[in-house]
């Protein structure tokens, strides 16, 4: 039976996605803080430390690891109200028995959890999960954008049209020759044309 090859390109991807990682540990100094940094150090990360929990993130940094605890409830909560879309991955640490921490990690949107005790192999896959789904919606919310942007444009010319037909009584095939022309002539986009002929017309 012929041995399956190891698969490199992955794990290569996958330290080289940790390499440099900035990582802002929002987390007292104790023990565990200590033995969370070391750890991120160790696994190539460039970790920061910040506490009291802030209202809102005003360092760059590429994941945000804290404690889930219910006497930091209303911290947590404030500083989860204040993340956008493209905001930095939240991952939390958490204690399993603890129910009421499992409904503050949903409550805050984590994208992952470490349990305690912190172990680097767990903190290492839920580093790159997080990062992972962080990317996936980048690129959705990027494409939609793109879409949104396309569907903007063609409504715009689409009315621009519209009106060049209703005001010249010329066909649709026309309309659009016009709106071209003119594009081609001042050096202008077709969305950026339709909109001045709307501005005239409307």
């Amino acid at each position: 039976m012929t041995a399956t090859p190891n698969r490199p390109g992955r794990s290569t991807t996958a330290l080289r996605e940790l390499n440099g990682l900035r990582v802002l540990v929002l987390h007292p100094l104790d023990a565990e803080s200590r033995l969370l940094m070391s750890h991120l150090k160790r696994i190539g990360c460039v970790p920061t430390q910040l506490w009291p929990l802030p209202d809102r993130l005003d360092i760059e940094a590429d994941v945000v690891v804290l404690p889930i605890e219910e006497d930091q409830r209303d911290a947590i909560q404030r500083l989860a109200d204040s993340l956008t879309e493209l905001s930095p991955p939240l991952v939390g640490i958490v204690e399993y028995e603890n129910p009421a921490t499992l409904q503050l990690v949903l409550q805050s949107g984590c994208s992952g959890v470490i349990e305690r005790p912190i172990r680097p192999f767990g903190l290492l896959t839920q580093l790159l999960l997080a990062r992972t789904a962080w990317r996936q919606q980048a690129a959705t919310l990027a494409h939609m954008r793109k879409l949104e942007g396309r569907y903007a444009a063609v409504s715009k010319i689409a009315t621009a049209k519209t009106l060049l037909i209703a005001r010249e009584g010329i066909t649709e095939h026309e309309a659009h020759r016009r709106i071209q022309s003119r594009a081609m002539s001042t050096r202008s986009s077709l969305e950026d044309t339709a909109q001045s002929i709307i501005n005239e017309l409307s």
